[in-house]
């Protein structure tokens, strides 16, 4: 079962690029990411099948070795095991890119839109980019992440990255200051 790198939120794209970071990888069958997200919740079935949105019953036959009935309990699987997956490595490797002043590179398809003088169309459109983001902008954006911030906070921090990004020119502030981030279908992060 192959990695994917992208995501649609932030908060899983954010987990997926630290990803290149893990120094052993994480359990590859249903069954073994079961069993070490089971030990993430000291084996708390029920609280296992809340964070995975299903019941206990499917848990236990997860770990009997049954396959998930659906692509959605398979993906949610998968997605917390990669959020918390090797949690002190993803940590110095966030300690050491912001020490460093460390780029973070985005490219996302989304309708990005932004304000614009008057006359002028600023109408959100499907775009494809790839933009380096600022690192005061990067530290904002891993210290969310480190207090598990909801998901609209991470989406205003990338906005506001995106805009500063996109608009400014050596620091200065352009007259384009708002950027709109909506159905985000593609985002990957690389540090």
């Amino acid at each position: 079962m192959s990695l994917r790198l992208y995501a649609d939120t932030v908060q899983e794209a954010l987990d997926r690029a630290d990803a290149r970071h893990w120094t052993r990888q994480p359990p590859r069958s249903d069954r073994a990411r079961t069993k070490y997200l089971l030990q993430q919740v000291k084996g708390d079935h029920d609280a296992l099948a809340t964070r995975l949105g299903t019941d206990s019953d499917t848990v236990f036959r997860i770990l009997a070795g049954d396959p998930p009935t659906d692509d959605a309990l398979r993906d949610a699987i998968e997605r917390e095991t990669l959020r918390l997956w090797q949690p002190h490595v993803r940590w110095r490797a966030h300690a050491a890119i912001m020490e460093n002043d460390g780029q973070m590179t985005v490219s996302f398809r989304a309708w990005f839109g932004f304000t614009a003088a008057a006359g002028t169309t600023d109408d959100p459109r499907l775009r494809f980019l790839t933009l380096s983001l600022p690192s005061p902008h990067l530290k904002r954006l891993f210290r969310a992440r480190h207090r598990n911030a909801p998901e609209a906070e991470l989406h205003q921090l990338l906005s506001e990255a995106l805009a500063a990004s996109y608009f400014h020119r050596d620091g200065i502030p352009s007259a384009l200051e708002t950027v709109t981030l909506k159905r985000i279908d593609y985002l990957e992060f690389s540090y």
